[in-house]
């Protein structure tokens, strides 16, 4: 009898979860995507950070030629996936289609690259005999690999910069329609060349899937090298995270006050709050209060000043839709006396560091604080706001952009390294990071000369 209880417990479950499920990727009428797809053309057009790209691209006509799109997708997959097209012409990492859960799927594998050469760093433990980690993607589908991430990928894919462009194309290059199946051509580490058939399951799998991964890294990781340098990893700024990272660096402190020289790996930390680097920032500069040096602006409206635009050219920039305002940024004040770690300091950026890490970077930089090793950054040194879309989905539009105060727009181009050193295949097969060790280097150059 409870055996039988049991059974139909487990009936009424999946039941309920295969309902819920239905209910998230429920497809709104053709009225309500009309409408998604006009706020996000209304919000854009009004309060995205980068008016001149909207003239670009014109909008307007951008617009008018998807509400036939918008009318004609019969799933939910679709209907996604047209939006995330849209939004792709805009070119910037912090305005997008948020989907969650996703409706798309992928199999249990993902990949890094290295430059355009495209290497599994995750794969399921039953795949791993065939798809060894450290294997190169040559083609899917029998399709090169970078031509199909230029065909197939890129169009859905919001970056503002080249790197982040392939960055992020190569991690969501497996996703698609959920149980179809893909083909991938792969060379592995000891150079054998075979076919490998998946089917993208691996979020809508009911059994668990044992993962064989690069290891996971914690949101700050501390270590001494060599007796005389430390080093100071950060892999997230989420806000979750603050508490680890104060306690754990705080706990620190006293051994790093010793070293030499210090080096803070920021790699792969696409950002969070800045208020997950405060503690550290004022441990590392001497001032008690810090302002970023350049200029952050956002969009100006004013009805009467866009009517007089249209015959005095002193409000031409309100007609055109293209007037900006200064923002008054926030002070960031060091609320008590921090012991100083005046050593030497590396940063090794570069590779989806994002968001509030590229503001750290960038403050660091700006105040010359620290040499900056590795390779440019995401491009996404801004402010995003959220609204939400029928069907369960959210938009995020870039609201704020940041200019320095030489008039680079770090959006478009990420924060460059004082100097550029490329992460190199051969070393990570070997268990090598050649990033770090041309860290090493330029620290202990710079401790020999103090």
């Amino acid at each position: 009898m409870q055996k039988k209880i049991l059974f139909l417990l487990i009936v009424v479950a999946c039941f309920v979860s295969s309902n819920q499920l239905k209910a998230q990727y429920k497809l709104p009428n053709q009225e309500e995507r009309i409408f998604a797809l006009s706020l996000i053309w209304k919000e854009m057009l009004y309060n995205f950070a980068f008016p001149e790209d909207l003239q670009q691209v014109n909008i307007d006509s951008l617009y008018i030629a998807n509400i036939p799109k918008m009318e004609q997708v019969n799933n939910y997959y679709d209907y996604y996936r047209t939006l995330c097209a849209f939004m792709a012409y805009f070119n910037d990492a912090h305005t997008r289609i948020i989907a969650n859960p996703r409706p798309d799927d992928t199999p249990p594998l993902t990949a890094t690259n290295f430059g355009e050469k495209i290497i599994v760093n995750g794969i399921a433990e039953r795949f791993a005999d065939k798809i060894p980690l450290g294997s190169e993607i040559l083609k899917i589908n029998q399709i090169p690999v970078i031509k199909y991430l230029t065909d197939s990928v890129y169009p859905y894919t919001t970056a503002s910069t080249p790197q982040w462009k392939l960055d992020k194309a190569v991690m969501e290059m497996f996703y698609g329609v959920p149980q179809s199946t893909l083909t991938l051509t792969i060379e592995t580490p000891n150079g054998s060349i075979h076919d490998v058939e998946m089917i993208r399951d691996f979020n809508s799998s009911t059994s668990k899937v044992t993962m064989i991964e690069d290891k996971p890294v914690l949101p700050i990781n501390i270590k001494i090298i060599d007796n005389k340098i430390g080093y100071i990893q950060l892999s997230s700024f989420l806000k979750q995270n603050i508490d680890t990272i104060n306690s754990t660096f705080n706990n620190w402190l006293p051994k790093l006050i010793k070293c030499k020289g210090l080096i803070i790996d920021i790699r792969g930390n696409r950002g969070g709050t800045t208020e997950a680097y405060n503690n550290i920032l004022f441990h590392l500069m001497p001032d008690s209060i810090l302002t970023f040096k350049g200029k952050s602006f956002s969009r100006m409206h004013n009805a009467l000043l866009k009517n007089w635009g249209s015959y005095n050219p002193q409000y031409k920039e309100f007609y055109n839709g293209t007037a900006m305002t200064k923002i008054t940024e926030s002070e960031k004040k060091d609320m008590k006396d921090s012991i100083v770690l005046n050593q030497p300091l590396i940063i090794i950026s570069g590779k989806m560091v994002a968001s509030a890490s590229e503001f750290f970077v960038e403050l660091m930089k700006e105040y010359k604080r620290a040499t900056i090793v590795g390779e440019p950054s995401v491009g996404a040194m801004s402010e995003p706001t959220f609204f939400p879309l029928p069907g369960n989905l959210e938009a995020m539009i870039c609201i704020k952009k940041y200019v320095t105060a030489d008039g680079i727009q770090l959006n478009k181009t990420g924060i460059s390294p004082d100097i550029e050193v490329k992460s190199n295949y051969n070393d990570y097969i070997q268990g090598k990071d050649n990033v770090l060790e041309r860290a090493t280097e330029e620290i202990m150059k710079q401790i020999g000369n103090r």
